[in-house]
C-alpha cells in the first residue's frame, strides 16, 4: 500500500512499474510517428534512394577500377556478368524498358573500344549519383527531424495537459525542479533520440541491406565469412546499451534533483544572503553535481568503449577478407575491380552497423527519458468526476461537514469526526495552533482532496456526486502567499478570461483598493509583472489577487489570512476590500491573527484535527477555553 501511495494511486504505481519495459516504451514513442504517415513514408522512401545511390557509387567505382588495373578480358567477363544481372532485373521490373540489357551491351562494346571515354562517363555518373544521394539525404533528414520535433512537442503538450488534471497530492509530492526537468531535459533527450532513430535507424539498415545484396552478388563465401563478425558486435551493443540506459536514468534523476536545489536557492535568495548561507547552498549543489558527474562519467566510459570494441571486431573481419580474397584472386575467380567492389560493399555494410552502436546508446538514453516522460503522462488524477456526476446548482441553504475524517497517507487521520453547518452568507473563521487541521478543512471544500470518512454536501448534494467544474466555479480561493504570473496586470486580474472587459477589470481593481497604485505603474493595467509579481509589494500583490477573486464573483470564498505579514496601511486597505467583498457571500477564513476574525459570524477552534470549540468571539472568550488561551497569547493579556 505504501508503494502505491508513493505514486498517488494503483494506476500510477502500475504505470511506473511497467515503465521499465525499455523498448516497449520506445515503441510507444514511435507510435506517435504513425500520426505523421506521409512524412514518415517520405523519410523511408528517401532512405531507400540514399542507399540505392551510394550502393551504385560503390558498384560503378569498382568497374572504374577494373578499367584502370585489370586486362580487357577480365573486364569483359565482369561486364558480361553485369549484363546477365541487368537482364534478370529487366524481366522482374516491368517499368524498365525491354531493351535495357541490349542498350547496356551496346554501351559495353563502346567502352571496350575507348576505355578513356568509359572512365570519364563513369566519373560523371558517380558525381551525379553523389548529388542524388546528398539531396535525398537532406530530404530524409529534414523530414525525420520535423517528425521528431512534432512528436516531442506533442508529448510535451500531453504531459502538461495531464499534469493540469492531477490532484494536489501529486504536486505536493514533487519538487518544482523535478517537474520542470521532465519538460526540458527529459523531453529534449526524447527528441534527440527520435532524431537518431528516424534518421539512422531507418536509413542505416536499408543501406546495409543494399550493400549486403551487392556483396552477395559479388561473392557469397567471402560475404558470409565477413558476416561472422555481426553477432559479437550486436552482443556488445546490447550489453553496453543496458549500462548506458541505467546510467542515463540515474543521471536524469540527478538533473531533476539539481534543478530542484537551484529553484529553491534562487526563490529564497534573499533569505540565503541574509543568513549568509551561500557556502551551505553551494555545498548542496556541489553534492548533487558530484553525483551527476559520477553517473555521466560512467555513461561516457560505456559510450567510449563500444566504438573501439566494435572496430577491433571489424579489423578481424577485414583480415579474414584479405586472406580469403587473395585466394580468390590467385585462383583467377575474381578481378581486382570486383575484389575492390566487394571490399567497399562489405565496408559500407559494416559502417551502418558501426553507426548503430552509437545510435543505440543515444536511444537507450532516450528510452530512459521517455520512461520518465510517460510516467507523468500516465499519472491519473485521484479526484475526478464520477459517472453520472451532476452540475451542482448555486448554493441556496448551507454547506455541511458531516462527521468528516481525513488522512493524507491513507494510514494516519488528521481530521476526526468534523461536523459543521456553514449557512449561506455566513462567515466562519478557522483558528487553532499550527498543524491543527485548519488548511486541511479548507482544502476539502473545493475537493482538492476527498474525505476518507463522512461527507461534505452542498444543499444535501454530496460533493463527490457533483462535477468538479460546477463545484469550483462557485468557489474562489485567496491564499496567504498569492502567485501572480508573468503577464500584464489586467491579464492577472482577468486570469485567462477573454470575455472580461477592461471596465470590469478596473471596477474589480477599485473594489480591491488596487486601482490607484496600478494607475501609477509605467503602463498601468498593461504593465507586465515580473515572475511571481516580484516588482510589486506584498500588499499590492494581495490586492491584485483579491481583484482576481472579485472578477470571478464566487458564491463561496475561502481566505487564507490575507493580511498576516503586511504593514498596517496595506492591512487596512486589504481589510476594507475584504469587508466589501465578503458581504453576502459564504466565507471560510483561515485565521492566523485573531484580530481579523472578531467580525466572523462564528469561530471554529480546531485542535488536533477535532473541533474543540464553536461560537462567536464574545462567547468563546467568556468560556475561557482554548480560544481564550490563543487570544491571551497573541495579545499578552
Amino acid at each position: 500500500m505504501a508503494r502505491i501511495l508513493e505514486y498517488g494511486n494503483q494506476d500510477n504505481y502500475d504505470a511506473k512499474r511497467s515503465a521499465a519495459s525499455g523498448w516497449r516504451v520506445y515503441a510507444r514513442v514511435l507510435g506517435y510517428a504513425w500520426r505523421y504517415k506521409t512524412q514518415l513514408a517520405i523519410t523511408v522512401l528517401f532512405s531507400v534512394i540514399v542507399a540505392a545511390s551510394f550502393t551504385s557509387i560503390i558498384a560503378l567505382g569498382g568497374i572504374s577500377l577494373s578499367f584502370l588495373f585489370d586486362d580487357a578480358e577480365k573486364v569483359a567477363r565482369q561486364l558480361d556478368g553485369y549484363q546477365e544481372r541487368i537482364r534478370s532485373i529487366v524481366e522482374s521490373v516491368p517499368v524498365l524498358p525491354a531493351d535495357s540489357d541490349a542498350r547496356f551491351r551496346e554501351y559495353v562494346d563502346g567502352l571496350r573500344e575507348d576505355t578513356g571515354r568509359g572512365i570519364t562517363n563513369f566519373c560523371v555518373l558517380l558525381v551525379a549519383l553523389g548529388f542524388v544521394g546528398g539531396a535525398a539525404r537532406f530530404v530524409q533528414e529534414y523530414f525525420a527531424g520535423a517528425i521528431g520535433t512534432k512528436i516531442s512537442i506533442r508529448i510535451n503538450d500531453e504531459m502538461f495537459t495531464n499534469l493540469l488534471t492531477l490532484s494536489h497530492r501529486f504536486f505536493e509530492g514533487k519538487t518544482t525542479g523535478e517537474v520542470v526537468a521532465r519538460f526540458t531535459n527529459d523531453a529534449f533527450m526524447v527528441n534527440k533520440g527520435l532524431a537518431s532513430v528516424l534518421v539512422k535507424i531507418v536509413r542505416e539498415p536499408i543501406k546495409a541491406l543494399f550493400f549486403l545484396v551487392l556483396a552477395l552478388s559479388m561473392n557469397v563465401p567471402l560475404t558470409l565469412a565477413v558476416l561472422l563478425v555481426v553477432p559479437p558486435v550486436v552482443y556488445v551493443i546490447l550489453r553496453i546499451g543496458k549500462k548506458v540506459k541505467t546510467g542515463a536514468r540515474r543521471s536524469l534523476q540527478g538533473v531533476a534533483t539539481m534543478a530542484g536545489v537551484i529553484a529553491e536557492t534562487f526563490s529564497g535568495v534573499s533569505i540565503i544572503k541574509s543568513f549568509r548561507m551561500e557556502a551551505y547552498e553551494h555545498g548542496r549543489i556541489a553534492k548533487e553535481l558530484k553525483k551527476l558527474e559520477k553517473n555521466l562519467i560512467r555513461m561516457s566510459r560505456a559510450d567510449a568503449a563500444i566504438g573501439p570494441i566494435t572496430e577491433l571486431l571489424m579489423v578481424f573481419a577485414i583480415v579474414g577478407f584479405i586472406v580469403l580474397s587473395y585466394q580468390q584472386v590467385s585462383a583467377g575467380l575474381m578481378t581486382y575491380g570486383s575484389i575492390m567492389t566487394l571490399f567497399f560493399a562489405l565496408a559500407a555494410m559494416l559502417d551502418p552497423l558501426r553507426k548503430l552502436t552509437t545510435v543505440n546508446n543515444m536511444v537507450q538514453t532516450s528510452v530512459a527519458s521517455a520512461e520518465r516522460v510517460f510516467e507523468f503522462i500516465d499519472y491519473r488524477a485521484e479526484i475526478v468526476d464520477k459517472p453520472g456526476a451532476i452540475d451542482i446548482p448555486p448554493l441556496r441553504d448551507a454547506i455541511r461537514f458531516e462527521n468528516v475524517n481525513f488522512s493524507y497517507d491513507g494510514e494516519k487521520d488528521v481530521l476526526f469526526g468534523v461536523s459543521l453547518d456553514i449557512r449561506k452568507g455566513e462567515m466562519i473563521a478557522l483558528v487553532g495552533f499550527s498543524g491543527a487541521g485548519k488548511s486541511t478543512v479548507a482544502k476539502l471544500l473545493p475537493r482538492f482532496y476527498d474525505v476518507t470518512g463522512g461527507r461534505i454536501s452542498f444543499d444535501s448534494i454530496d460533493l463527490r456526486d457533483a462535477t468538479l467544474a460546477s463545484l469550483r466555479e462557485q468557489i474562489s480561493f485567496v491564499p496567504q502567499e498569492n502567485i501572480l504570473f508573468h503577464e500584464t496586470v489586467a491579464g492577472n486580474i482577468a486570469f485567462g478570461r477573454d470575455d472580461i472587459s477592461r471596465e470590469r477589470i478596473e471596477n474589480a481593481a477599485r473594489a480591491a483598493n488596487a486601482h490607484d497604485f496600478i494607475a501609477q505603474l509605467a503602463q498601468g493595467y498593461d504593465t507586465f509583472l515580473d515572475e511571481r509579481g516580484g516588482n510589486l509589494s506584498g500588499g499590492q500583490r494581495q490586492r491584485i489577487a483579491i481583484a482576481r477573486a472579485i472578477i470571478k464573483d464566487p458564491a463561496v470564498l475561502i481566505l487564507d489570512e490575507a493580511t498576516s505579514s503586511l504593514d498596517s496601511e496595506s492591512e487596512r486597505l486589504i481589510q476594507e476590500a475584504m469587508d466589501r467583498f465578503v458581504e453576502g457571500r459564504t466565507t471560510l477564513v483561515i485565521a492566523h491573527r485573531l484580530s481579523t476574525v472578531q467580525r466572523a459570524d462564528r469561530i471554529l477552534v480546531i485542535d488536533g484535527g477535532r473541533i474543540a470549540e464553536l461560537g462567536t468571539h464574545a462567547d468563546l472568550l467568556a468560556r475561557g477555553g482554548l480560544y481564550k488561551r490563543l487570544y491571551d497569547q497573541q495579545f499578552g493579556t
